[in-house]
């Protein structure tokens, strides 16, 4: 079979390369060895979020019940099939978003032959484009167990447990390790949390944070903040972790978070394709050491996000059939962390910027907002009037920060703000009662 583009990996970066190329009329197969969506759709970040949404979704019954208004079943293990049931049709979406633009799937283990030729079980794929799309995989610990996906668990693990567990320690107290310790605290689930660092979500300033760990700590999580893993062993029914400072743990579910491997494809490395560390090296078009193969999303090692992933995808569409050159300027780079309060944002924050200006308002300070159980805000750093970062701490907070990230690159001044429609009632009026305030 003949392709213009033969993609390997079906996750963020593949699916949004596929359906961009697709849409240009181009022939295009993905060959995909596991879950259809990879962990950015399958396994890892948007299940996670699909999870949270019914949570949201029974805190905001609880204020109605409290108001006499409804009544509601406060099972967990229920709640929890409820979660699990709202990913059930993910890969047909996928299937059906595929067949759509007439992009052929191959399910099996790519194997590269040469710059022009991909095999897949006993197919042979001709190509003028290979786009190496195969993303990263959880690994163990090292001195560890091997993770089993049963009582030592990557995120792929935890999300397809059949039964909701009574406890689960987790390994790392970052993006990953905190959304997972929300999620399942508020499944009553009793949560440790191990951070090698003084404190968890590193990098943030500490007001975005704040309210997350305080409702984590309400939740009955517990912290164990500058304490290493040195080992995890197991038997068939429980797990135990050696901390550097001599404690030992024992528990029945471990997650480990924050440690990946890149999934380079089999044949890569023979036909000239360079490597580092198992990333796969590519230039400033995305392009590998070999002309008509290209690497996009995390497998490139650049950054390990979703978001990233599905623009280098759209990009390299542009690039391969208009000439145009793909940009790697980050500066504003939108962010979210799916906890309960989320924290999103773009571009700086305070701790990041000398001599700037903030300012802050708390939602239940703004119309839209007032006398409600919303304990959120944002706020507005600026330079010289100049927007250097802007962030939310709020149940929503993915959602209300849109693309604030163009107002950074476009060097948006207060003034601007000011010029600005904002649509009355809504949440994102907060950032004209801000410019009106006089951000100094």
């Amino acid at each position: 079979m003949r392709y213009d583009a033969v993609v390997i990996g079906s996750g963020a970066a593949g699916i949004y390369f596929s359906l961009s190329c697709a849409n240009k009329g181009k022939k295009v197969a993905i060959i995909e060895k596991d879950e259809l969506g990879g962990t950015a759709f399958a396994t890892g970040c948007l299940p996670v979020k699909r999870f949270m949404d019914k949570i949201k979704d029974m805190k905001k019954a609880e204020v109605l019940q409290k108001q006499g208004l409804i009544n509601i079943n406060n099972d967990k293990e229920l709640l929890y099939k409820a979660c699990k049931s709202s990913m059930d049709n993910i890969e047909n979406f996928i299937i059906d978003k595929l067949d759509s633009e007439y992009i052929d799937v191959y399910r099996g283990c790519a194997s590269i032959q040469s710059k022009n030729t991909v095999k897949v079980n006993e197919d042979i794929l001709n190509t003028d484009n290979i786009i190496i799309a195969s993303g990263t995989n959880a690994c163990s610990l090292k001195g560890s167990c091997e993770i089993d996906e049963d009582i030592i668990m990557s995120h792929k693990g935890i999300i397809n447990m059949k039964d909701l567990c009574d406890e689960l320690t987790i390994i790392g107290g970052n993006v990953e390790g905190i959304e997972f310790a929300s999620l399942f605290s508020e499944l009553g689930v009793k949560v440790t949390v191990i951070e090698r660092e003084s404190e968890i979500l590193s990098g943030n300033d500490f007001d975005l944070i704040d309210n997350i760990k305080e409702r984590l700590v309400s939740n009955n999580v517990n912290f164990m903040l500058d304490e290493e893993v040195v080992s995890i062993e197991k038997n068939e029914e429980m797990a135990y972790i050696k901390l550097k400072s001599g404690k030992k743990i024992e528990t029945s579910k471990v997650l480990v978070t924050g440690i990946r491997k890149p999934n380079t494809p089999i044949g890569a490395s023979e036909i000239g394709v360079t490597t580092e560390g198992g990333y796969v090296k590519v230039d400033n078009n995305l392009r590998t050491s070999v002309d008509n193969i290209y690497a996009i999303g995390d497998i490139n090692g650049l950054h390990g996000m979703a978001h990233i992933a599905i623009q280098q995808g759209i990009l390299l569409v542009d690039y391969i059939y208009e000439g145009k050159n793909i940009s790697f300027d980050y500066n504003s780079l939108p962010r979210c962390i799916f906890t309960i309060n989320e924290l999103a944002g773009a571009g700086l924050q305070e701790s990041q910027l000398s001599n700037c200006s903030v300012d802050k308002i708390y939602f239940n300070e703004t119309f839209r907002g007032f006398d409600s159980d919303n304990d959120g805000f944002i706020k507005i750093i600026t330079k010289d009037h100049y927007i250097k970062g802007v962030w939310i701490n709020s149940i929503d907070a993915g959602s209300l920060i849109g693309n604030i990230g163009i107002w950074i690159d476009k060097n948006i001044s207060i003034d601007d703000i000011k010029r600005s429609l904002f649509i009355n009632p809504t949440l994102s009026e907060s950032l004209i009662e801000l410019a009106v305030r006089g951000v100094k």
